[in-house]
């Protein structure tokens, strides 16, 4: 059994991941338990079947040692702090620990995967979501890369927008109106609605329609992480937030735009220009990479000016670009898959077999 601990930070990113390699996991006919400090968000995002999937315990994080027995592995994710009575008891079980830390393209990714640590005492191991060969990779489930075959080069006239607070969607989205195209927008309910309907000065509502230019409106509810893969599938552009999605929206090879989870001192800026070396070492047109750089860094407050892009002329690099990329992500093999043999190099990991 695999034991999996959160603490969401991230709105849904955070619980979006673990949920998503909680369900991989179980996929491959290992028994999960889930601790989510946060079950109203992972609430909005689960599906029917992951609560009735009987490989998959989601609950809430033990309020004491004693509601707590440790398992063979644990995974706690994103540089997660267990309380002290909990890391005795996995001290005291000798139970395998797995630091599962944030996705991020900068180099210390690759330096720092598989290394061993002794925090709390508690010889554990650093493993890295990333996007080279020298990190563990993305969430590929087999579902996924089925989908995403059956999808690619479709176009529908669709756009996703799931974003924080930004002022700069104003730009965006009027960059996108000169494309030679009509679309429809889908807008999500809460933070994403909130900051549309400011910066565009609207009262955008759940289920109603706004049409302006080339470009319709529709604010949609929160759905699951199923329908959020088909809608991100079925959409010719995704504008993205946090880490979740973005993962998801590369994998799919559909143009992409990040608006990436703010932080101190503008790190988040680092990650992007990391991310962004790394794809112009991948991917073939490098001028294309450096174009989307630019717009994401100003998407994402960087002193950037893009009055004179051209976005009708970048339209088919972009997908061009996101494909190749996408290929690229897939090549590296599953994070799950990956994780897996990592755990079996250090223990004798058995399957929990269903009948």
């Amino acid at each position: 059994m695999i034991s999996v601990f959160c603490d969401v930070i991230d709105n849904y990113g955070d619980a979006g991941f673990c949920l998503r390699l909680c369900r991989d996991l179980c996929n491959k006919k290992y028994q999960v338990r889930f601790f989510c400090n946060n079950l109203n968000t992972l609430k909005q995002i689960y599906t029917k079947e992951d609560q009735s999937n009987h490989l998959l315990e989601i609950k809430t994080w033990p309020s004491n040692s004693e509601d707590f027995t440790p398992t063979r592995v644990i995974i706690q994710a994103f540089s997660v702090r267990l309380p002290s009575q909990l890391n005795q008891k996995i001290k005291e079980a000798n139970s395998l620990v797995i630091n599962l830390d944030y996705l991020t393209a900068e180099k210390f990714a690759e330096d720092c995967h598989k290394l061993s640590s002794f925090a709390d005492r508690i010889q554990s191991y650093f493993f890295f979501p990333g996007f080279t060969n020298k990190t563990g990779g993305l969430i590929i489930e087999n579902n996924l890369l089925r989908l995403i075959k059956e999808e690619k080069g479709k176009e529908t006239s669709k756009i996703s927008l799931f974003s924080y607070e930004n002022e700069r969607l104003l730009k965006i989205i009027s960059l996108l109106d000169k494309l030679d195209k009509e679309f429809d927008v889908q807008i999500f309910e809460g933070k994403t609605l909130d900051n549309f309907n400011k910066v565009f000065k609207h009262n955008l509502e759940v289920n109603k329609v706004l049409k302006n230019n080339k470009l319709t409106y529709k604010a949609i509810k929160m759905v699951n992480q199923d329908e959020y893969d088909s809608i991100l599938l079925n959409s010719d552009l995704n504008l993205v937030r946090g880490e979740d999605s973005i993962v998801r929206a590369m994998l799919i090879g559909k143009p992409f735009l990040w608006n990436i989870y703010p932080q101190k001192d503008n790190y988040h800026i680092t990650k992007i220009e990391a991310l962004f070396d790394l794809m112009k070492i991948y991917c073939t047109n490098k001028q294309a990479v450096e174009k989307l750089r630019s717009i994401t860094l100003f998407y994402n407050g960087a002193d950037i000016n893009i009055d004179q892009f051209d976005i009708c002329y970048f339209w088919k690099e972009w997908k061009d670009l996101s494909k190749e990329w996408s290929n690229h992500l897939i090549s590296l093999g599953s994070l799950t898959d990956n994780l897996i043999a990592f755990l079996k190099e250090k223990i004798n990991l058995t399957r929990e077999i269903s009948h």
